[in-house]
């Protein structure tokens, strides 16, 4: 006789008890940091069976731990939302201009700096353009004002959450409007939040008593210093790197890169510091055209990537490839060639970057080296 599983679907929409404290104190040596339970409506963990609980610091500029919820779905927030929505804001906080990223397993499965003339719908569109199968079922964050244009996108397709800095009232009314019904979108959560401009993001911001704390599986603790990059700019990226090899031999990266790329520079460099190690990015026009994320192997990490694209229907020719680490071989730098890459973004670093640059220089790709590896190892 067959087992009826069809009740746990409930599972994935009810918020489970957590006997979790209202306030948590860290003491490291001399320091004391206080921290108060979130004012937020809460689901589970990571899995339905998981309890939870969330705390923010008090005495920071607050972004996650101020989140105000305008429309907060069944039974609230789970933990991979409010990760999914901490990653949107981390890669949001390096852009000026009008910027949406959507999320999906903390890795960027979209997104899109938009040009002075472009309308903010078509800066979401194109994001969910990228990869619209992941799209389904993401977190899709903003840095600018969401409006009755970009809700009626949204409401088009499954959406988890959205996180902004403001929506008008006409979006509003949108993004409710499914609410208590069976319509798509019904539960969508809908959250507005504040001081993305004061998240740390360079080399010399102050992390003071900001710590990325992670448990190990018998319950050792790490405390390690939130990532910060030193490309502020294009300016900062190395434009003629050279090494020598073990035969006092000078390789230099020949190929000048187009003046016109350097921005697709920096967005490939600030979207790879948020994409799961191995990591692999590709950007045209301030559009990410795929990632390939978590692979074992380097090589695997760009196929894998260049597959999506394929798959997604986008040509990679004319775009930038930004990696989280260096090449071991020369072999990720044939594979690119063939598609048409113009310019590749990379810490350097190994043993064999000499053939790495005469790579690059026989199929006339342009290297910037950024001194800086950028692992997300989580």
């Amino acid at each position: 006789m067959a087992t009826d599983v069809s009740s746990f679907r409930n599972a994935y929409k009810t918020a489970i008890k957590a006997d979790f404290p209202k306030t948590a104190e860290l003491v490291l040596g001399d320091q004391r940091y206080i921290f108060k339970a979130v004012d937020l409506k809460l689901r589970y963990g990571t899995n339905p069976h998981q309890p939870f609980a969330a705390y923010r610091p008090v005495g920071r500029s607050l972004s996650i731990g101020a989140i105000e919820m305008l429309k907060g779905g069944k039974d609230g927030l789970s933990l991979t939302n409010l990760q999914d929505m901490s990653q949107a804001l981390n890669i949001l906080k390096y852009f000026n201009r009008r910027a949406c990223v959507a999320m999906k397993h903390i890795n960027p499965c979209g997104f899109k700096e938009g040009a002075e003339e472009d309308t903010t719908q078509l800066i979401y569109l194109d994001s969910k353009r990228g990869d619209v199968r992941s799209h389904f079922g993401s977190v899709v964050g903003f840095n600018y004002t969401v409006d009755e244009t970009v809700a009626e996108s949204i409401m088009e397709s499954f959406v988890e959450c959205t996180i902004a800095t403001d929506y008008t009232e006409g979006a509003l009314q949108v993004l409710r409007r499914n609410e208590g019904t069976k319509k798509l979108n019904n539960a969508i959560r809908v959250a507005k939040v504040a001081n993305i401009d004061k998240i740390p993001k360079f080399i010399g911001d102050d992390v003071t008593g900001l710590y990325n704390i992670r448990n190990l599986v018998d319950g050792t603790l790490t405390f390690e210093v939130p990532y910060l990059t030193r490309i502020r700019s294009p300016a900062d990226f190395i434009v003629d790197p050279m090494v020598i090899d073990k035969d006092g031999k000078e390789h230099i990266a020949k190929t000048p890169v187009p003046e016109k790329l350097l921005d697709d520079c920096q967005t490939a460099w600030y979207l790879n510091i948020n994409i799961r190690s191995n990591g692999i990015v590709f950007v045209r026009d301030g559009m990410a055209l795929a990632v390939g994320t978590g692979q074992q192997e380097r090589i695997g990490a760009v196929e894998q990537a260049i597959e999506k694209a394929k798959q997604k229907g986008h040509s990679l020719e004319g775009s930038v490839m930004s990696s989280d680490a260096f090449f071991p071989q020369r072999d990720c730098i044939d594979v690119v060639a063939a598609e048409g890459v113009k310019v590749i973004v990379w810490p350097a670093g190994s043993q064999n970057d000499s053939l790495v640059i005469d790579a690059a220089n026989e199929h006339n790709i342009a290297l910037l080296a950024t001194l800086e590896r950028c692992f997300l190892h989580i």
